[in-house]
């Protein structure tokens, strides 16, 4: 089914926006002994639907159109669904099969930096051409600088969230200032509180906005 479309003030709101009536759930942490009989972070009412993985996620209500648009922040489960399912941020269905080189196009912030390099990681989900079109022209935080880039493959790379002292069970870093945890980093992603999908960027291609333009007129429709 085709997530709705969402205007707030005349507005358009990207699907993996957070609402002020999405608020994080009060949890309790405990330490869990996982299979390899190795202490991790958990929940002390935990449910399996917590964890991806084996790692430990942000509990927060789906309230989506309740309240005020937060533009820079991403809902947790929506932004993982969309890492995992090649969803558009913007419209929230899928970019698989909706340009003729298979490829997937990546919209980030960026004042004054670089190019997407190749191997970057990112927690920012696709977006279709028109929609970025869109989003760079009303979205308030692209409009101060932004780039983009075609990327050919983009697998799971970790996790970003707020580290866990595995003594005290209390925070060790900033919960604004996310820290990302490859998947290859047991240790850490043992006690880390996480928010976001990470994906890795390949065969990656930065492009200019009129490139972009055009691209937005050749593009197949979205489903």
């Amino acid at each position: 089914m085709t997530p709705t479309r969402l205007v707030w003030r005349g507005m358009p709101v990207p699907w993996v926006t957070t609402w002020s009536r999405e608020q994080s759930l009060p949890s309790r942490f405990v330490r869990h002994v996982n299979r390899d009989a190795e202490e991790r972070l958990g929940y002390a009412d935990e449910h399996p639907s917590d964890r991806r993985n084996g790692v430990l996620w942000v509990r927060m209500s789906v309230l989506r159109g309740r309240g005020r648009p937060d533009f820079a922040g991403l809902h947790p489960l929506r932004q993982r669904h969309a890492m995992t399912h090649l969803l558009c941020q913007v419209c929230g269905t899928t970019t698989i099969g909706t340009r003729e080189d298979e490829r997937h196009l990546f919209v980030v912030v960026a004042r004054e930096g670089p190019p997407l390099r190749e191997g970057e990681t990112v927690v920012v989900p696709p977006v279709h051409e028109t929609c970025a079109l869109q989003a760079v022209e009303q979205c308030p935080h692209l409009r101060r600088g932004w780039t983009a880039a075609l990327v050919g493959w983009a697998p799971a790379w970790g996790v970003a969230g707020a580290l866990i002292h595995p003594d005290t069970l209390d925070l060790i870093s900033d919960p604004a200032d996310l820290v990302e945890v490859p998947y290859e980093d047991e240790q850490r992603l043992r006690w880390i509180y996480a928010s976001r999908e990470v994906i890795s960027l390949h065969e990656v291609e930065p492009i200019t906005l009129d490139r972009l333009e055009h691209d937005a007129r050749s593009a197949r429709a979205p489903a």
